[in-house]
């Protein structure tokens, strides 16, 4: 499904690997950013819905994969900084920003910056993200397993238990580009990078709290997977949270994965795909959400 990967240069020298499908004669270009411990390369599924229709890039954050690992912390502002790049080297004239758990700051983040400069941005679609309206984040408890979490990060990628928990990333994918996402993911390199963001996510969610990023009436869609696990506890109170983060969004919609737990992106990703592909026709042509979404429900 991807035609072509490349190499983009962040100002300090690292590099940063892409992954680029689809038409480029509409100018409209949608990013996709991952969540948490992958590369960009588990959106395949949702990757290859939007290439039939509009240029659709992921690329994989620093550390994962064959990009550069960062020595410098892993805060929301170096994560946005790396995202900008790659959505400059891209050159949009329409542009939508899709985010994953924790890749939903991120791209509220670099949104809000180019908003302020008067840069393209037509949307952002956030998928189940990680959202400070959750008070779940702030526990102590939390912040031990961050911390543990962090800790044991690299040694599972060694004795290949990281491999096993992030399999439902990628089910359904094409066995191949499944386990080259695995590979990416899943190796000591990659663990590190993910422990560095790991260590920073309970103090940069408080940020965005106190600070919350300037959005005004952007249009957003906010994908909650409403099926819980058995003995989570989590899904409500994230759930919740997302209806709080669309009532405080004039431009935001939310948007119900009725099959989905967290990685909606791997069991939903023809809903996931339509969100964004909407929010890059221009504002006649959009057609109303419940045509849109499909099989969502719209709140």
């Amino acid at each position: 499904m991807i035609d072509s990967a490349a190499f983009v240069t962040t100002p300090d020298g690292r590099r940063l690997r892409t992954f680029a499908s689809g038409p480029r004669d509409s100018g409209a270009v949608v990013v996709l950013e991952a969540g948490l411990g992958a590369s960009g390369l588990y959106w395949g599924l949702v990757h290859g819905m939007l290439a039939e229709r509009v240029r659709v890039v992921a690329y994989e954050r620093a550390g994962y994969g064959e990009s550069t690992p960062d020595p410098a912390p892993r805060t929301l502002d170096r994560l946005a900084d790396d995202l900008d790049v790659v959505v400059t080297a891209q050159e949009p004239s329409r542009l939508v920003l899709v985010g994953h758990s924790w890749g939903g700051p991120i791209v509220r983040r670099l949104a809000a910056r180019r908003l302020s400069a008067g840069a393209p941005m037509d949307g952002l679609v956030l998928v189940d993200q990680s959202d400070e309206h959750a008070s779940l984040y702030f526990r102590p408890s939390t912040r031990r397993l961050f911390a543990f979490s962090a800790s044991v990060l690299e040694p599972a990628a060694r004795l290949g238990l990281l491999r096993v928990q992030l399999r439902s990333l990628v089910e359904g994918m094409d066995p191949v580009a499944a386990a080259q996402a695995l590979d990416a993911s899943a190796n000591p390199v990659a663990a590190r990078a993910a422990s560095a963001e790991q260590r920073v996510v309970g103090s940069e969610l408080a940020g965005l709290r106190s600070r919350p990023p300037r959005l005004g009436d952007l249009p957003m869609r906010v994908i909650s997977g409403m099926k819980a696990t058995p003995g989570d506890r989590t899904r409500a109170p994230l759930i919740a949270a997302h209806l709080e983060t669309v009532a405080a969004h004039p431009g935001a919609v939310h948007i119900r994965a009725e099959e989905s737990g967290h990685v909606v992106s791997a069991s939903e990703p023809g809903l996931v795909a339509r969100q964004a592909f909407e929010l890059t026709l221009r504002v006649g042509d959009r057609g109303i959400d419940s045509a849109a979404s499909g099989n969502a429900q719209v709140t």
